[in-house]
């Protein structure tokens, strides 16, 4: 099977039969005497798992370890008995699954792992059953409607309205022969912790534009590269065997807004800063030469609500708009200017936006980051009454225009979710 692009559904269909058991999860909702599957979510794993079962009226929530040959029948589109529900699966099987092999720390679908992947997922037809927004309450904790049990049942995570999502099946097999642990950069030398269950044979490989080193890998164990020049932009740290990747990391501006990379540790964050002004100033970025006070005051925090309303954002307190690091006001008390631009949001913005606050030293002077997550939703510069909407085009904040509100507070379709 490919690594990305298409599978067919028979060879998916075929993988499963051939295997004891499997991991499932499966949410479904209340067709007369039947059950529709509206997800299932399938982990090729010998995992041990806490069987739970969210049963109501119009919607059940199932995970359990299930036959491998149950769930290849119903890929097939064949009724099965689970769990003493009748369960059928709407229209026809799809003739292909879309393939995507994922690096460790990779989010895709709200979930991460510190091991790559291979996940393979089947749309659904027309013919699924709306899951309507009728309370559910029964065997498992209440929820105000389908769409908030299914993510608190997949993710343990609050409904994102925005997330709109049209998959069957999902189906994940971890992949577990070698992964990158933890990446350590420092000023001069990278140390990479290599774990996995099958390195024979293994190399890992660190290049960047204008050259490349290499080691064996013998077993798990940290290896060590030494950066005489630092991290070189766009570095990329492979772990691979022949001509095969088991794990892999670059090191490319970081990502604005999003979630951190959990197995990169910047031992000094310099390089960090340094490759995060590489793009300069643009859709996800902006630089402020100093915490800014009177009228300017507005345009950060428009910024920071554009941000919040789009995909998320990073603001650069102590760097000028020519990307000059100047750093905060010598003699400043950096805790205080810290609660000061915390109590500017707090006050101004609504709803407050999620946001993460870091001091970083840089050559001596102090930069105070702001990466601002965006949420999946509007977020409002609140002016005494009137709230303002905001978004960002390039590196300009410009107000929002009318269908951009609109679709900033559009719930996204159930049959869709």
């Amino acid at each position: 099977m490919a690594n990305n692009g298409q599978t067919d559904t028979a060879a998916m269909v075929a993988m499963l039969s051939e295997l004891a058991a499997v991991n499932v999860r499966l949410a479904l909702v209340a067709d007369a005497q039947l059950w529709q599957l509206h997800h299932g979510q399938v982990t090729l794993d010998d995992t041990p798992l806490t069987e739970r079962a969210w049963r109501y009226s119009t919607a059940s929530f199932l995970e359990l370890r299930l036959p491998g040959p149950t769930i290849a029948a119903l890929l097939r589109g064949e009724e099965q008995h689970v769990h003493g529900l009748h369960v059928v699966v709407p229209g026809p099987p799809a003739s292909s699954a879309s393939t995507s092999r994922l690096r460790g720390q990779q989010e895709w679908d709200r979930v991460t792992t510190p091991w790559p992947r291979t996940e393979w997922t089947l749309n659904r037809d027309a013919n699924t059953l709306q899951t309507g927004h009728d309370l559910l309450i029964g065997d498992g904790p209440s929820f105000l409607n389908f769409d908030q049990a299914l993510s608190a049942f997949l993710h343990q995570r609050p409904h994102d309205s925005n997330a709109g999502r049209s998959d069957l099946w999902r189906i994940t097999l971890p992949q577990r022969a070698g992964w990158l642990s933890q990446i350590t950069i420092g000023p001069d030398l990278l140390t990479a912790i290599v774990d996995g269950e099958d390195l024979d044979g293994a190399v890992l490989e660190l290049s960047w534009a204008a050259g490349n080193e290499r080691q064996s890998v013998d077993g798990a164990s940290a290896y060590r590269f030494a950066l005489p020049d630092g991290l070189a932009p766009d570095s990329l740290l492979m772990l691979r065997r022949e001509d095969q990747w088991l794990d892999w990391r670059s090191f490319p501006a970081p990502t604005y807004g999003r979630a951190r990379d959990a197995s990169v540790v910047w031992e000094q964050p310099g390089p960090e800063l340094d490759l995060l002004l590489a793009n300069g100033e643009g859709q996800h970025l902006e630089c402020k030469q100093q915490v800014p006070e009177g009228d300017s005051r507005k345009k950060m925090l428009k910024t920071i609500a554009a941000f919040a309303s789009q995909d998320g954002g990073t603001v650069l307190i102590g760097v000028r708009d020519d990307l000059q690091i100047v750093g905060l006001l010598e003699g400043a008390d950096v805790d205080k200017q810290v609660l000061q631009v915390v109590g500017m949001i707090r006050d101004n913005l609504e709803p407050v936006p999620s946001y993460e606050s870091r001091v970083i030293e840089h050559d001596g002077k102090t930069v105070l980051v702001l990466e601002v997550s965006g949420g999946g939703q509007m977020y409002a510069y609140r002016d005494g009454h009137r709230a303002e909407f905001y978004v960002r085009v390039g590196p300009n904040t410009v107000p929002a225009g009318h269908h951009e509100i609109a679709a900033g507070f559009r719930q996204a379709p159930t049959a869709t979710f």
